[in-house]
């Protein structure tokens, strides 16, 4: 493969990767509509440790540094909790 075929597979896989993030964002509006009709607050500290904690050990499973994993993790939660603030 040349530089452009990497490329190319890259843009595959970045699609692939906001695909996925959109159907987690799609469940997380389910839990926030779940969460307003049964009075609970949208953030669930340790919901979101556990989150942390399975992405840690996903990157660390695939030789990718576990830090990397929590920050990830971090991101995909603040914008979720974001996304609920927005929903109530």
């Amino acid at each position: 493969m040349d530089l452009e075929d990497y490329r190319k597979e890259i843009d595959r896989v970045n699609t692939e990767i906001v695909d996925a993030v959109s159907r987690r964002m799609n469940v997380v509006e389910e839990i926030g509509e779940y969460k307003k009709q049964n009075g609970m607050e949208i953030k669930d500290e340790g919901r979101e440790e556990v989150v942390k904690d399975q992405f840690e050990k996903l990157f660390e499973k695939e030789d990718l540094p576990r830090e990397k994993g929590r920050e990830l993790a971090e991101l995909l939660i603040d914008t979720a909790v974001d996304l609920q603030e927005e929903d109530m």
